[in-house]
C-alpha cells in the first residue's frame, strides 16, 4: 500500500518535515536512555534459558490469605464424592473455583507450596494442578501428557520468565510524517511493561493545516507481544480511528492531542466530530474500517523490531491457536 505524503519536502514543507525528523529523534532518545533491564549477551539463546530455575522463586512468595485459599480449596474437594474426576469437583464448585483464580499469585505460591511440602496426594494434588496450570498459563513449560501424576507435573515444573521486549525502531517509511506519527503513538498507547511490545500499523487518510496547528486523520491497528520460551504470544490489540494534532512551537513540533473514535453506537458520529469539515476523509475512515490489510503491516514492522533486538521465536500463539512463527507471518 501506498500512502500519500501529508507534508511536501519541498519549500516550507521541508521545514516541517525536519522538525517531525527532529521530534522523532528526540522521543527515542529519551526513550533508550530510561533504565531498562540489560538485554542478555544473546537474547535469541534467551529463548531456551528465558525460565526461572525451578519454581522456588514462586514458591517463596506465598502470603497470608493461605487461609482464604484452604477453605475454598476443601470446599471444592468436599463433593461430589461419587466423583474420581478433578474437573467435576471444579465444575461442582465454580464460585470457590473463581475465588482461588482472584487470588492470582498469592495462590499460585500457596498452591505450589503445598506440591513441595508434600501435601499433594491423589484428589486434592490434581486439583490443585488443574488451578495451578490456569494461574500459570503461557508460563507453564509441562506439556499435557508428559507426566502422569500431579506430583509428576511439578518435579518437571521451571515456570517460563518472559524475555525483556527493549524499544526500538521498526518501521521503515522513509516518510517524517509516518516517523511522527508512529513517535506519537507509541507515546501514547504503548504498554509501560518492559515484558511487552505494542506494534503498530497506521494507515494515513489526510490532513488539515490551519497556521502552526496540524491534524492527521488515520486508522492505526496495535497489537501487544511477548515473548515466553520459544513462543512469542499475541496478548491484545485494537484498531482505533485517530485525530493527531501536532503544534509547531518555537521551532519545534510536538503532539498536542490525539482524539479517538468512540465505542458503539458513537462510533461513526464520533469519526465525523473530529474530521470537521473534511467530510470525505470521515466517511473513508468508517467505509475501510474492517477493509484494510493492517495484519501486512502489523508482521512486516513485528518481524523488524524482532530482528532489532535479536529475538527469533519457533512459535505464535494467541489465545485461540499455536503455530509456527513462519506460518503465522504467511498467514
Amino acid at each position: 500500500m501506498r500512502f500519500p505524503k501529508l507534508f511536501s519536502t519541498k519549500g516550507p514543507g521541508k521545514k516541517c518535515a525536519a522538525l517531525f525528523l527532529s521530534l522523532c529523534t528526540v522521543f527515542f532518545t529519551a526513550c533508550n536512555s530510561a533504565p531498562n533491564p540489560g538485554k542478555p549477551e544473546s537474547v535469541s539463546s534467551g529463548i531456551s534459558a528465558g525460565r526461572s530455575s525451578n519454581a522456588a522463586a514462586l514458591e517463596s512468595q506465598a502470603s497470608g490469605n493461605t487461609d482464604n485459599i484452604e477453605n475454598n480449596l476443601n470446599i471444592i474437594l468436599s463433593s461430589p464424592k461419587e466423583s474420581s474426576n478433578p474437573a467435576d469437583y471444579i465444575n461442582a464448585h465454580q464460585k470457590e473455583y473463581e475465588n482461588i483464580i482472584k487470588s492470582g499469585d498469592d495462590a499460585l505460591f500457596y498452591l505450589l507450596n503445598e506440591f513441595k511440602e508434600g501435601r499433594a496426594e491423589g484428589l486434592r494434588g490434581e486439583v490443585m494442578k488443574a488451578i495451578c496450570v490456569e494461574l500459570l498459563g503461557a508460563k507453564n513449560n509441562v506439556p499435557e501428557g508428559s507426566y502422569h501424576t500431579a506430583q509428576e507435573w511439578y518435579e518437571k515444573l521451571q515456570p517460563l520468565s518472559p524475555l525483556p521486549m527493549p524499544k526500538a525502531v521498526y518501521w521503515e517509511t522513509g516518510d517524517p510524517d509516518y516517523d511522527f506519527m508512529y513517535a506519537s503513538l507509541i507515546e501514547r498507547y504503548s504498554k509501560n511493561e518492559e515484558d511487552t511490545v505494542t506494534i503498530f500499523a497506521p494507515v494515513l487518510y489526510g490532513s488539515d493545516k490551519k497556521g502552526e496547528t496540524t491534524k492527521l486523520f488515520a486508522t492505526v491497528c496495535m497489537q501487544d507481544f511477548r515473548v515466553l520460551g520459544d513462543t512469542i504470544f499475541e496478548t491484545g490489540g485494537a484498531v482505533l480511528p485517530v485525530a493527531i494534532t501536532a503544534v509547531e512551537s518555537g521551532g519545534t513540533i510536538k503532539c498536542t492531542d490525539i482524539a479517538q473514535a468512540k465505542d458503539g453506537g458513537y462510533f461513526a458520529s464520533s469519526i465525523r466530530d473530529f474530521c470537521g469539515t473534511h467530510k470525505d476523509i470521515a466517511e473513508e475512515m468508517i467505509s475501510r474500517y474492517s477493509k484494510e490489510n493492517y495484519q501486512a503491516l502489523i508482521k512486516k514492522n513485528l518481524q523488524t523490531y524482532l530482528k532489532a533486538v535479536n529475538i527469533s521465536p519457533k512459535y505464535y500463539s494467541n489465545t485461540v491457536e499455536k503455530m509456527a512463527f513462519a506460518d503465522y507471518l504467511k498467514k
